[in-house]
């Protein structure tokens, strides 16, 4: 309780220091200082947290801790660009939240040592999720800059969020940056996960290869037809939603509610 207790607190600072720091730059130290000491201290809990038992399944709440670490780092380099930093805000906001799970998961103990490949898989599978989140958090963000946009109410919009075109690039570079790193946790599945279809992985399959799809159109749509504007945050978002049931939902319904459990 105090560690989740400890991140919270310290990921929320580091994210609304980090928003004050776009208008007043001389909390810029201070940010940067608190969001590489939330990192840190997130780091060292989920070393602890996997090597607690030598050989460590995650579950579900070990998954949500181990992507809002992931999402602390995707913050931070994220927020190098000034303008970014509002999405890196939110970021770290989101991290606080995730990372109220550390250590407070019962994942159980693996009849054999997870190899590098098995922790490249996850390692991948993390990064793809954290990248797609934040594809979705600024298609958030430009949903609330358009209807602000269309409704004419351009005057009161903070200050602190950046153009339009701006925040599309920095979504197809998520989403493409996401959807390869999907792509490589997708064949390490194949290739290094034995009995892919008798270890109660199949719905988290093809889930994920939907989402894949959902990505992959996304992408070519916008190289060879120019998608952007609505249809493009419409698909981001279903994209992610499809691959947090792949992640997180599938693993809740198999542990929580069948009591079955997959690594």
């Amino acid at each position: 309780m105090i560690l989740a207790t400890t991140l919270f607190v310290l990921y929320s600072a580091a994210g609304w220091l980090m928003l004050r720091s776009v208008i007043k730059p001389r909390l810029e130290p201070l940010a940067w200082a608190v969001s590489l000491a939330s990192i840190v201290a997130h780091s060292d809990a989920i070393v602890r947290m996997v090597r607690i038992n030598e050989s460590f399944s995650i579950g579900l709440l070990e998954a949500i801790a181990l992507l809002a670490w992931t999402l602390g780092v995707l913050a931070c380099l994220i927020s190098i660009e000034r303008q970014n930093r509002v999405l890196g805000a939110l970021l770290l906001a989101s991290a606080a939240f995730g990372a109220v799970a550390t250590g407070a998961g019962h994942g159980s103990v693996a009849a054999n040592v997870p190899g590098w490949e098995l922790t490249a898989h996850i390692l991948l599978s993390m990064g793809a999720a954290a990248l797609l989140f934040a594809a979705a958090i600024t298609a958030l963000l430009l949903v609330f800059l358009d209807r602000r946009l269309r409704t004419r109410r351009i005057a009161d919009l903070p200050k602190v969020l950046p153009p339009l075109d701006a925040l599309e690039k920095v979504m197809f570079r998520l989403i493409g940056a996401g959807f390869f790193l999907l792509t490589l946790s997708l064949l390490t599945g194949f290739v290094f996960v034995t009995n892919l279809f008798t270890q109660n992985l199949t719905q988290k399959t093809v889930l994920s290869l939907i989402a894949w799809t959902i990505f992959g159109v996304l992408l070519i749509g916008r190289i060879r037809f120019g998608w952007r504007g609505r249809s493009a945050i419409g698909w981001t978002l279903s994209g992610f939603g499809v691959l947090a049931l792949a992640y997180f939902g599938a693993k809740f319904v198999l542990e929580d509610m069948l009591g079955r459990h997959w690594g």
